[in-house]
């Protein structure tokens, strides 16, 4: 009897040091908001979503997946791409990304600036989610060299002319930090922006 616990316990540890830290982002993100897309890694992004796609993955709203390119699958900064699209999918999925869209809508004026708190919040979300997959923090300013994810990287066919956001590395990283080290969205409200419905459906 003993031996088979002894067995069963080291099965266990080998399964659990096998899995990934993309698989565990994956399995706490789906456990906390049920929601959210599954994650679809592809030899051949180009032709999704629309078609030409740029970048190494990209949240195909149209779809409900996210696309990644496989050559990106074990590189170090995976870990916070799909996270980031992760935090768009909360925004969509839970319905911020709704009122967002429709303050846009009436401020075409302002659009630059909430589309920029909307990208804050994405950071933040994507902090707090790889924080809850356990793995250790992440410097964005020393993970890239140039501001990443500021191309169309999401929204509905075809994602390539969906939004351009630049707001800066040091903030990407500020928003991203600030979420990673609370583990929670109620950090994630940015001026206009509330986090909270997604902090009513979080179920971690």
């Amino acid at each position: 009897m003993r031996r088979l616990v002894i067995l069963l316990f080291l099965s266990l540890a080998s399964n659990a040091a096998a899995q990934t830290a993309l698989d565990r982002l994956m399995s706490s993100t789906e456990a906390a908001f049920p929601r959210v897309p599954s994650v679809v890694v592809t030899s051949d992004i180009t032709s999704l979503c629309g078609g030409n796609v740029v970048g190494p993955a990209v949240y195909c709203t149209s779809d409900n997946r996210i696309y990644l390119a496989a050559e990106q699958a074990t590189q170090p900064q995976v870990i916070y791409e799909v996270a980031h699209l992760y935090g768009h999918a909360l925004q969509v999925r839970y319905g911020v990304a709704d009122i967002a869209l429709a303050a846009i809508t009436a401020n075409r004026g302002r659009e630059a600036e909430l589309r920029g708190m909307v990208t804050r919040q994405v950071e933040c979300l994507a902090g707090m989610l790889i924080a809850r997959s356990g793995h250790p923090p992440i410097d964005l300013s020393e993970l890239f060299d140039n501001e990443p994810m500021t191309g169309s990287h999401w929204g509905r066919n075809p994602v390539s002319e969906g939004p351009r956001v630049s707001i800066g590395l040091a903030a990407r990283a500020q928003w991203f930090a600030a979420g990673y080290a609370a583990a929670s969205p109620r950090v994630c409200s940015v001026d206009e922006m509330s986090a909270d419905l997604i902090i009513s459906a979080d179920q971690f």
